[in-house]
Parts: C-alpha cells; sequence; structure tokens
C-alpha cells in the first residue's frame, strides 16, 4: 500500500504538520481503561472497517499489568538514562528501569494507565508524545515497545517527532513487527466482552519497513535483535543533522 509521494513499501501515513490521534479510546469506560482496571484479559486491536482486512492484533494485559519480563530487563539494562519510555501504560518498565538505577519518565494518553503507572511509584504523564516533551533534547535513551511503533498511525512521524526530543548521543530502542508487514489504518480496540473503542489511527511495521525510513527521519539502524519471537531495533541519531526541539 502506497500513497501519493510515499516512498515505494512504505504505508500512508499522517498528513504532514497534523497531529495524529494517538487515543486507545478515551474515557474511564473504554475498554482499555477497564482492562487495566480489572488487569487480565484480552484486548484485540482491529481495523475498525473490512478494508484493510485482517491487521488483528491480540494484547495480554495481565503482562501489561505484571513485573517486567527477565528478557526487558535485559533489554533496559543496554541503555543509559534518563529514559523516556513512549506509551508507558501502567507503568512496568518504568518500574523495572527504576530497579536498575535508570532515571525515567514515561508519557501516556491514557488517564488510567498513567493512574495505574504513578501508582507503581513511577513518574508518568497523561499526554501526547506529539505535544511538548519536558526535557526535550536531554533523553538519552527513548523506547518504544508493546506495539508504541504504530502510536499515530504515522511510523515516519513517530521517528521524527523521537529525533526532536533525544540527545544527540541518545539511544532509541523500538520493538517491529515480527511478521514483514507495513500498513496504516483507523483502528479499533475490542475487548473480550465485544466493547469497543473510537476508532484511532495506528500502524504496524516490520524491520524492513523502520529501515525504509531511517534515513529520510534522522537515524541509523545500529542492531536487530530476534528474542523470544520479539524483534527490536536500537537507533541511533545521525550526525550533522539540525533538529528543532519544542
Amino acid at each position: 500500500m502506497t500513497a501519493t509521494g510515499a516512498a515505494p513499501g512504505v504505508a500512508p501515513e499522517a498528513a504532514p504538520g497534523v497531529a495524529p490521534a494517538v487515543h486507545f479510546g478515551q474515557g474511564h469506560r473504554e475498554p482499555y481503561a477497564l482492562a487495566l482496571q480489572d488487569g487480565y484479559g484480552k484486548l484485540t486491536l482491529r481495523p475498525d472497517s473490512d478494508n484493510p482486512p485482517g491487521n488483528l492484533v491480540e494484547f495480554d494485559v495481565h503482562g501489561w499489568c505484571a513485573e517486567a519480563s527477565i528478557m526487558e530487563r535485559s533489554l533496559l539494562g543496554s541503555l543509559r538514562g534518563p529514559v523516556l519510555d513512549v506509551g508507558c501504560g501502567p507503568g512496568r518498565l518504568l518500574a523495572a528501569a527504576g530497579q536498575l538505577g535508570l532515571a525515567a519518565m514515561g508519557i501516556d494518553t491514557s488517564a488510567e494507565a498513567v493512574r495505574r503507572a504513578c501508582g507503581r511509584g513511577v513518574h508518568a504523564l497523561e499526554q501526547s508524545i506529539f505535544a511538548a516533551v519536558p526535557h526535550s533534547g536531554h533523553w538519552q535513551s527513548v523506547i518504544l515497545l508493546d506495539g508504541n511503533i504504530g502510536i499515530g498511525g504515522g511510523v515516519t512521524s513517530l521517528l521524527r517527532r523521537c529525533r526532536q526530543v533525544i540527545a544527540p548521543s541518545g539511544t532509541l530502542l523500538v520493538e517491529v513487527d515480527a511478521e514483514d508487514i507495513d500498513t496504516a489504518y483507523s483502528a479499533v480496540l475490542e475487548d473480550w466482552h465485544g466493547n469497543r473503542s473510537e476508532p484511532f489511527s495506528w500502524a504496524r511495521t516490520g524491520a524492513a519497513g523502520l529501515m525504509i525510513r531511517t534515513h529520510a527521519t534522522g537515524w541509523i539502524v545500529t542492531e536487530i535483535r530476534h528474542v523470544q519471537g520479539r524483534v527490536f531495533c536500537w537507533l541511533r541519531p545521525q550526525t550533522g543533522q539540525a533538529r528543532s526541539i519544542p
């Protein structure tokens, strides 16, 4: 799927200069908030129409609400602080970062997620990555795990935004799809009772889709790891490239 003016193999994304929608659904009665309140069950991410077909992703709410795994702690151990967790959810990675001695802050558009995260004793703000981020330009590490490369439905826009907030010598850790996929679409979250969120913009991409975008967004991929069925990419900023800090 290629938008007019897009590079071949790159999914169409949000128009430049427009802050993409980033919500899983607003309000404490939305499926995402309800799932976090219960702390278990499944959430399914699906297109809000039959076009495009497929693109079903199941999220393990219990895993989000549990402690970080040994593997995830190992990933965090490869980073330097301070760490910005984009789409931090209920804060398991923030808590693990703190236990490893890393200063960390999370941002999430879900009030319930931020409430849960703060309940762990970590620092999290209810806001979008596309809003003004505190300490922009000083984050030594930025993380996009658990599918959060899809936030806003524009992988290119999100990579450019992360380039604006990270330190010149920083590291961006991105989890990409294990499938060879590159797509952007309007999605909904559905819980195990059939309740659906309001539609929001989302994207999915694999390592190839990420690689296509790196040069244009100011990044260099330094490492790719396949671990326990998940795929992680380490990126660093290109040197000598101008950037604006909001």
